[in-house]
């Protein structure tokens, strides 16, 4: 009995110990705060885990990817040496699927552990400059440039829609299966879903990507860097106007940094996966900043371009046009410039749609992501689950009737709340928060919910987060980079039928990454119980250095 509960008492000193008080905040002084040695320890880690992501993806049983069986029957001998930078040679995977599975969930757990320790660092030293987080941003997102398109296929869709163009087919008017069946590349690696869908993106978008086809002479793979060249541009100017826009409302420029540009969210689906969304915000973003920055007309301008993109940019010009009144004026005073705004827009998006010569048919596509039924949407999972029980009770299957009409009723949902929003906006900060809200209120009612489409409201709402609010936006990045990946149940699945040998190897690989998580901060303490307390740098800071 004594023995049980020593042994208890020895388990609750440990946990305590882990469980030490806050720091006080320090502000950063140049000169006097030393921050090197504490940015090392994650910048390490999160790098280590970047390189796990990028090997564990390149496997050529890597479910995380394009099949490399598939990217082998293209027979341009300039796609093989697409093949051996992407999968480090074109013989067999080393080990089983099972290796490549463990490794790309280590990498993303220790880009997550890291990305937390700079979160921490930047509470605990508010004003500490931008730069000091750039080699960090660099170091993590340079194995994630040469990794095949991850967690999806949509940039292959880029690709096929950028021939079209090419080609003057109007991606508007004819899906990329019109490219030709069978050996046609282009028309062959995009997904079947959207094989026979015309294209939802803006004028813009389309331009660049017949460009990029046509700057690589139809070099499939290689244009599949250039999409990621232009996910990393988006990338780069929010890290650029994120740390100006949060300033402008008076919040701390490296928080935002930090929350933002170095989210494994942002990193893993924006940069990794190639999506275009990553262009729309980062110009969205932009434009936000300088309509802050007394450059209203010009912010309107650059929020239409990122519209011209993907739709959903328009809320910026929304929201530039109800703050142009200034800060604490009737809703009444706001309609005016909000009419200014709306009509600046309009006219930039005609005049560029007009130059380009492509037409309005990206406005009807824009319901074909509907075409997904995803189980991560509330409105098709309630419509799912209530034609079920219709169904059950024997009135009959009425299952797309039913799912339909719950999607126009999260739609409206949604838009009576972004109006709500709207008119509760003071010009100010109100007017920052309503804005990633109501980015946030519309993927989330919308009819289809993708990770990356919650990007737009997550990094809208970074600057602003304090307390609970900062640590629930931490967690939910953190899960929405987990959710939804190919590989989790055959991951479940080996470990359960592989036998005790396998078992063994995966539980090895999550010890060793509890070991490099955990050891500096493990190393700290026990510092600290041989010379006094205070002196920890926060989760993953080098051992004996102030963070």
């Amino acid at each position: 009995m004594s023995f049980g509960h020593s042994a208890l008492s020895s388990v609750r000193r440990a946990l305590g110990s882990l469980c030490t008080p806050e720091p006080v905040p320090e502000p950063f002084e140049a000169g006097e705060s030393r921050l090197a040695r504490a940015l090392l320890w994650p910048g390490v880690v999160g790098t280590f885990g970047s390189l796990l992501v990028l090997w564990g993806a390149s496997q050529p049983t890597s479910p995380f990817t394009l099949n490399h069986a598939t990217l082998k029957t293209l027979s341009d001998p300039a796609l093989q040496y697409g093949v051996r930078l992407w999968y480090f040679g074109t013989g067999a995977p080393i080990g089983n699927v099972l290796v490549g599975v463990v490794a790309v969930y280590t990498g993303m757990f220790l880009m997550m552990r890291a990305w937390v320790a700079l979160a921490r660092l930047t509470r605990l030293h508010p004003g500490t400059p931008v730069r000091r987080f750039v080699p960090v941003f660099i170091a993590w997102m340079l194995p994630l440039l040469v990794v095949a398109p991850l967690f999806s296929h949509d940039a292959f869709s880029y690709v096929a829609q950028g021939e079209e163009m090419t080609r003057h087919i109007n991606p508007y008017l004819y899906p990329p299966s019109l490219l030709g069946p069978g050996g046609n590349p282009f028309a062959s690696l995009v997904d079947k879903l959207w094989a026979n869908s015309t294209s939802p993106y803006g004028p813009i978008f389309l331009t660049l990507a017949g460009g990029i086809v046509a700057l690589v002479n139809h070099n499939e793979l290689e244009a599949l860097l250039g999409f990621r060249f232009l996910a990393v541009v988006g990338v780069v100017l929010l890290g650029i106007y994120m740390p100006r826009l949060a300033r402008s409302y008076g919040f701390d420029a490296a928080k935002s940094f930090v929350l933002v540009a170095l989210n494994p969210l942002v990193l893993l689906h924006l940069v990794a996966g190639e999506h275009n969304d990553a262009l729309m915000m980062g110009l969205l973003v932009a434009g936000l900043a300088l309509a802050r920055e007394r450059h209203p007309l010009l912010g309107i301008v650059v929020c239409s371009l990122a519209a011209l993109v993907k739709v959903p940019a328009l809320v910026g010009v929304v929201y530039i046009g109800w703050d142009w009144a200034g800060v604490g004026v009737s809703w009444r005073s706001r309609v005016r410039p909000l009419a200014k705004a709306a009509a600046l827009s309009g006219a930039t998006m005609v005049a560029v749609t007009y130059a380009i010569g492509l037409g309005w048919g990206w406005v009807a596509a824009l319901s074909n992501p509907a075409s997904v039924s995803s189980w991560m949407d509330p409105a098709t999972g309630i419509g799912g689950l209530v034609a079920r029980i219709v169904n059950g009770v024997g009135l009959g299957e009425h299952a797309p009737t039913i799912v339909a009409v719950a999607r126009w009723v999260g739609l409206s949902a949604a838009a009576g709340v972004a109006v709500w929003l709207l008119l509760r906006s003071d010009g100010g900060v109100g007017s920052f928060r309503g804005l990633g809200l109501t980015m946030l209120t519309v993927v989330v009612l919308g009819p289809v919910v993708q990770p990356w489409y919650l990007v737009w409201g997550l990094v809208l709402l970074a600057p602003l987060v304090e307390g609970r609010a900062r640590s629930a936006l931490v967690l939910a990045s953190a899960v929405l980079s987990f959710l939804g990946l190919p590989g989790g149940r055959m991951l479940l699945g080996r470990l359960a039928g592989d036998g005790p040998l396998v078992l063994l190897d995966a539980l090895a690989v999550l010890a060793a990454v509890g070991l490099v998580s955990f050891a500096p901060r493990l190393y700290q303490l026990a510092k600290q119980r041989r010379d006094e307390p205070g002196h920890g740098a926060g989760d993953l800071a080098a051992p004996g250095e102030r963070a």
